[in-house]
């Protein structure tokens, strides 16, 4: 079974310039979700996924695609047994899961994420 890109986060040295930018020029209607500086945009009543925006915590531009999986745990053994490596570990997401960021062997940022509403 293929477990697509669920969502989209936009890491962003400038948190205000660039939601001001996506609702600008695409009409986002970025809103606080968890933590005052993490936003989200809805994707609304159109195709697509929703996005996170947040301040980038190295400074770094970049946008993290996140893999929705049925058992983080699992996922993470398959990670290391194909080369790859977790980079954050497991963090829980109060009412929304877990996730955590993996690299693949190129340096490929993933994050992935377990959907559990008693998070």
């Amino acid at each position: 079974m293929s477990m697509p890109v669920s969502y989209v986060e936009l890491h962003s040295p400038d948190l205000a310039g660039s939601a001001g930018f996506l609702t600008a020029v695409f009409g986002w209607q970025p809103q606080a979700f968890a933590a005052p500086d993490y936003l989200v945009a809805p994707h609304g009543d159109r195709p697509g996924i929703d996005a996170g925006i947040l301040a980038s915590r190295d400074g770094q531009p970049r946008a993290v695609p996140v893999i929705r999986v049925d058992a983080l745990a699992e996922t993470l053994a398959k990670v290391s047994e194909h080369g790859g490596t977790v980079v954050v570990e497991p963090f829980a997401i109060p009412g929304v899961g877990q996730g955590c960021y993996v690299v693949d062997p190129a340096g490929v940022l993933i994050g992935v994420h377990h959907y559990d509403p008693d998070a």
